[in-house]
């Protein structure tokens, strides 16, 4: 029975150094992660505050690290309000491209009935049947 729990022992004890090995290395891992996003934000600052937007610590930085690559058709008019877009930022000192004109026209777009309103004229310009 002594050799058993011997055993037990010496398996229990190896379980205790693997388990504080791994909270070292989960440890690290999120101090190298939390030096990662303080660069980052430190890089972003400037172009918010150049947008006028609210310091990088109070936007939500997006989960799972990643964007979402999408395909999107325009029609010529809403091709001119990007840039429109460009070329209002460009007279602040920021160049944009149009994917960020699109986030930024997205961002601020108001949550009201001018998106409906907005939607009944992309419908009648589209001509599909929605």
């Amino acid at each position: 029975m002594t050799h058993a729990k011997t055993l037990q022992d010496k398996l229990a004890h190896s379980l205790d150094k693997a388990n504080v090995r791994e909270a070292a290395a989960v440890k690290k891992t999120e101090a190298a992660l939390d030096a990662v996003r303080r660069d980052y934000l430190a890089k972003a600052r400037p172009l918010q505050e150049r947008l006028g937007k609210a310091p990088a610590a109070a936007v939500a930085q997006p989960q799972g690290g990643g964007c979402t690559k999408l395909s999107v058709s325009l029609f010529s008019g809403d091709v001119a309000r990007l840039e429109a877009i460009r070329a209002y930022m460009q007279t602040r000192g920021v160049r944009l491209s149009t994917s960020q004109a699109v986030k930024v026209a997205l961002r601020t777009a108001p949550l009201s009935d001018a998106l409906a309103q907005a939607l009944d004229s992309i419908r009648a310009e589209d001509g599909r049947k929605w």
